[in-house]
């Protein structure tokens, strides 16, 4: 009956248009959407908010290979993160779409002038190891000079210290078996995200009003460098302009190791100075992607998640 109504109401937008040459999508209800493509009468045109990838064509892939199962998986696994990262960034869409310019002066200097204390600050960390390993040595040697000199003898215990005190230790500031615990601002998406990371919230609240989390010691989940860049390639798909943001963005504070990053995001296979391409090379991730309707799923931080 679903989709007996569903193809009822793409006849009737396909009549009602039947004259026209093209289709503003956010005209058409939501829940049509997904079904926009098989308009064959009009050409599609993206909405103001961002490109309709489910108006392109993709080929289908055989989801028995082993690549194509790998991927599956890393693509569930990191989806999560890319809807809550990409519910955080909406405040700065307006900031992607204008791209650097839109990003005040002040704002870029202050990045540089981080940059560069972090830079002196890892400078002067250095140059103090260096220091306490040379004034480490000198020591050793010193001691080893005077052990030549000094007699070792067990000292007896005095009539007033008992066999039992000797054997009396006290040790202070150990590490605890115990769960982590973090404070977060009460903010949905960040306690969301911070749960991806193996945390669960609590009801306490300090006396800031943060949220406590505590640290599920069952979760084990180490995200790799691949699936890192992939989550950044994903962002790209959710954020148009992103990839060419960030990478003006890092040039024009002068981000280190900026060409390393860009150089190890190609070894992955998902450079993040390439755009995502549902049509070319990222057709296996979008097949994934509308297989299991990725994109129609409400983020974890949002009002109607359940």
């Amino acid at each position: 009956m679903r989709h007996l109504m569903v193809l009822v109401a793409l006849l009737g937008i396909e009549g009602a248009l039947c004259t026209q040459v093209s289709l503003d999508t956010s005209a058409v209800p939501v829940g049509f959407r997904p079904y926009v493509h098989l308009l064959g009468s009009v050409e599609v045109v993206a909405p103001a908010s961002g490109p309709n990838w489910r108006a392109m064509d993709v080929k289908d892939y055989d989801e028995n290979k082993k690549k194509y199962q790998e991927l599956e998986e890393m693509v569930l696994a990191v989806w999560p993160q890319v809807q809550i990262i990409t519910v955080m960034l909406d405040t700065l869409r307006p900031t992607f779409l204008s791209g650097i310019e839109a990003v005040p002066e002040d704002t870029l200097k202050a990045h540089r002038m981080g940059i560069q204390e972090d830079r002196a600050e890892s400078k002067a960390d250095r140059k103090a190891d260096r220091q306490e390993t040379k004034a480490a040595k000198k020591a050793a040697k010193k001691e080893g000079s005077d052990e030549s000199m000094t007699v070792a003898a067990a000292a007896e215990p005095g009539p007033e210290e008992s066999e039992d005190a000797r054997d009396i230790s006290i040790s202070t500031g150990g590490e605890s078996d115990g769960p982590d615990t973090l404070f977060l601002p009460d903010i949905d998406c960040w306690l969301a995200m911070q749960e991806q990371d193996g945390y669960f919230r609590t009801d306490s609240l300090n006396e800031e009003g943060q949220r406590m989390m505590v640290q599920d010691t069952a979760f084990e989940d180490e995200m790799g460098m691949k699936e890192a860049f992939l989550l950044v390639h994903l962002l790209d798909r959710q954020n148009p302009g992103m990839l060419d943001f960030a990478d003006d963005y890092a040039k024009a504070i002068k981000l280190p190791y900026w060409r390393t990053i860009k150089m190890f995001s190609r070894l992955t296979g998902y450079r993040i100075n390439r755009s995502y391409d549902p049509e070319g090379a990222d057709g296996r991730i979008e097949h994934i992607i509308r297989k299991h309707g990725l994109d129609l799923l409400d983020p974890p931080c949002s009002p109607g998640f359940k």
